[in-house]
C-alpha cells in the first residue's frame, strides 16, 4: 500500500499509475493539505504503519529543508516503509538532496517536465526503486542503544489477548524490557494464571527484591506494587470479560491473531473493545496481507500494528519500532 501526502498543486500527480483502482495490488491512500512532517510522524503515521511505500510531495510540507531531512531520518528509525520524495527542480548539489542520500533515501523525483516526472515516479515505485543515485546504506541500529528521557509517572499499560497462548505475556515482557533498555523505569505485573514469573525467577536467576524480582532493570511482580515508575505493564492475557484494570489504563494493547481459525476470536475481542481506544497488535502476519488485515481491523478506536517474531522472552529489540510508535508521546522532547 502507498501513502501519498500531496500538496493541492500535485493532487493528481500519481493518477497515471493506475494504482487507485480497487483491484490494484498496491493501492494508494492520498492525503492532500499542508503538513509538518515531524508532527505527522509523531501523531498520525502510526495509523499507516502497515503501508509499504510513503510518497512525500515536498511543497506540501512547511518544514525547512533541514527540518524535513531530520524528520525523514527520525521516520526511518521508527518505520520500515520505503520513502519517495517529490521535489521538482531539486539540484543534486543541494544540501537537501545530499541529506536525503545520507539518510538512505534514493527515491528522489526532481525533474520539472511532467513526462519525465512520471517516468521517475514509476521508477521509484518499482520493486528495485530508483537506482541512478547512491544513497547511504542504513546500518540497522540496536534501538536499545539510544536512550530517551521519560517525565511521565505511573502510566498504566494493559496487554490482553484474543485467546489463550496468543502472545500477550511475550509482548508484555518484551515491551517492559525495551522500556528499561531505552531509559524508563518500568514494573511488570503478572495478572493472569500462567505462573510464568516463578519459572522466570529460576531460569533467569532473577534477583529477589521485596515481593518481586529484578532483571535487567525491570521490576517483576505478581501483585500490585507501591513504588512509582514511569510505566506499569499489566500482563492480563486472555479473559472473557473486561476487568477494571483494562477499562481504566492509560494505554491498552490487544494481541490478536490473523489466521483464519484465529479471526473469530479476534473479532469477538474487537467487539468487546468497540468504543475503547486500543492498539491491535498482530503477530506472525505475512507481509503481503498486512495491508488487508489492517484495513479490516482498524477503525477510529483501534490502530493496527504488527509484531515481529521475538525469539527470546526478554528480547525487547525485535519489536523496538512498534514499541516506540506506541510510546513516542511519552518521550520527553519527542
Amino acid at each position: 500500500m502507498i501513502l501519498y501526502l500531496s500538496s493541492t498543486q500535485h493532487t493528481n500527480l500519481l493518477d497515471f499509475t493506475g494504482l487507485y483502482d480497487n483491484d490494484s495490488e498496491l493501492p494508494i491512500k492520498k492525503m492532500v493539505g499542508n503538513f509538518v512532517l515531524k508532527q505527522f510522524i509523531i501523531y498520525d503515521m502510526r495509523n499507516f504503519s502497515h503501508f509499504s511505500e510513503v510518497v512525500l510531495d515536498r511543497i506540501a510540507f512547511g518544514d525547512s529543508d533541514e527540518e524535513f531531512a531530520e524528520a525523514i531520518e527520525e521516520f526511518l528509525t521508527m518505520y520500515s516503509s520505503r520513502i519517495t520524495v517529490i521535489c521538482e527542480g531539486l539540484r543534486q548539489d543541494s544540501s537537501l538532496f545530499q541529506s536525503l542520500l545520507n539518510s538512505g533515501v534514493g527515491n528522489i523525483v526532481c525533474d520539472t517536465e511532467i513526462a519525465a516526472i512520471q517516468r521517475e515516479i514509476a521508477e521509484c515505485l518499482s520493486e528495485q526503486g530508483m537506482t541512478r543515485y547512491q544513497p547511504k546504506e542504513r546500518v540497522k541500529k540496536v534501538e536499545g542503544c539510544k536512550r530517551y528521557r521519560f517525565d511521565c509517572e505511573n502510566i498504566h499499560i494493559a496487554v490482553i489477548s484474543s485467546q489463550p497462548r496468543m502472545g500477550a505475556t511475550t509482548t508484555a515482557i518484551g515491551l517492559s524490557s525495551w522500556l528499561a533498555a531505552v531509559g524508563a523505569s518500568v514494573c511488570y505485573i503478572e495478572e493472569n494464571d500462567s505462573g510464568i514469573l516463578t519459572g522466570m525467577a529460576a531460569d533467569y536467576d532473577m534477583e529477589q527484591a521485596g515481593d518481586g524480582w529484578r532483571l535487567d532493570s525491570v521490576y517483576y511482580s505478581n501483585s500490585p506494587i507501591k513504588e512509582s515508575a514511569n510505566f506499569i505493564v499489566h500482563d492480563i492475557g486472555f479473559m472473557t470479560s473486561l476487568n477494571e484494570t483494562v477499562q481504566t489504563v492509560d494505554l491498552l494493547l490487544a494481541v490478536c491473531g490473523t489466521k483464519p481459525y484465529e479471526l473469530p476470536h479476534s473479532m469477538l475481542l474487537m467487539k468487546r473493545l468497540e468504543t475503547m481506544d486500543a492498539y491491535v497488535l498482530c503477530p506472525f502476519t505475512h507481509e503481503k496481507v498486512k495491508g488487508d488485515y489492517a484495513a479490516f481491523l482498524q477503525n477510529d478506536f483501534h490502530k493496527v500494528l504488527f509484531l515481529e517474531y521475538q525469539p527470546e522472552l526478554t528480547d525487547g529489540m525485535s519489536n523496538a519500532k512498534t514499541y516506540k510508535t506506541m510510546l513516542t508521546k511519552y518521550i520527553a522532547g519527542a
